[in-house]
């Protein structure tokens, strides 16, 4: 979804390990301890030496580390309605809020960027691929925020982390469902806090987490994390490159403020 520049946004790592045979007379072959846990192999032949590293633990993503925590957490949202008389369809992401199904995402998601019609329907999709219908319990259009409901219970559900706690150059994970690509994952920092965006029409949406992690339309109202798995933001909007010639600058609702919304829409 467009607006003025701005496009609202309605993993597993792969590691090839690269053999490297050396055929030298008289090679000599040593090991030696590396630095943070890693392995070195230096190959000595008879006339020149190649190094390999071994991956250790500490090389791998931080985002591992954390998916197993928040993975079933995030949900893919599908909306549709009609629109003027037309079939209009929306795909966006949501948080668990409550393990009793309350889940919370963008305004804009259930909204379909503004209106909801009587005849409008929202499925839920959860990582382990079960679907499941959602009402619509509340939306506060000016933080975008929204509530929705599903009928189910034991659901695993997000750690708010302060937005106190919140610095420039950690790590952000973000999981959603970019272009409807359900549970995919990115990975980033927190590039720049306290951002204020200009959205035309006289408004504007301030107090926003900057992240250079990899955001598209369709992450919206999913979550964005820190390495010790809180739910730090939710996306919210990206700078498209084709428009602006940036490059990778998202934005995300901090969690405080999503809080704050999900307490006055459900009251818990």
């Amino acid at each position: 979804m467009k607006r003025r520049g701005l496009i609202i946004l309605a993993v597993t790592a792969l590691l090839a390990a690269l053999v490297i045979a050396g055929c030298s007379s008289g090679g000599i072959s040593t090991t030696t301890a590396g630095v943070g846990g890693q392995t070195t192999s230096t190959i000595v032949g008879s006339s020149a030496a190649s190094t390999h590293v071994d991956v250790g633990q500490d090389l791998f993503s931080p985002a591992q580390e954390v998916l197993n925590a928040v993975y079933p957490a995030v949900v893919n949202i599908a909306v549709t309605a009609t629109v003027q008389g037309q079939a209009s369809q929306g795909v966006g992401s949501g948080i668990i809020y409550t393990s009793d199904g309350l889940i919370l995402t963008n305004d804009h998601v259930v909204t379909l960027d503004g209106t909801v019609t009587s005849g409008q329907t929202m499925q839920v999709t959860f990582s382990n691929g079960e679907q499941v219908g959602a009402t619509l319990v509340g939306t506060d259009s000016t933080k975008d925020v929204a509530a929705i409901k599903v009928n189910k219970t034991g659901l695993t559900t997000v750690v708010f982390g302060p937005s106190a706690n919140v610095q420039l150059a950690q790590w952000a994970i973000v999981i959603g469902s970019p272009l409807d690509f359900r549970n995919s994952i990115s990975l980033g920092i927190v590039s720049g806090l306290d951002r204020t965006l200009d959205l035309g029409n006289g408004q504007s949406i301030t107090g926003l987490l900057q992240i250079d992690a990899p955001i598209s339309p369709g992450n919206s109202g999913g979550g964005c994390f820190d390495a010790q798995g809180h739910f730090i933001g939710m996306p919210e909007v990206y700078l498209p490159p084709g428009q602006t010639g940036a490059e990778n600058i998202g934005f995300c609702i901090p969690a405080d403020t999503v809080a704050q919304v999900a307490k006055a829409l459900t009251g818990r």
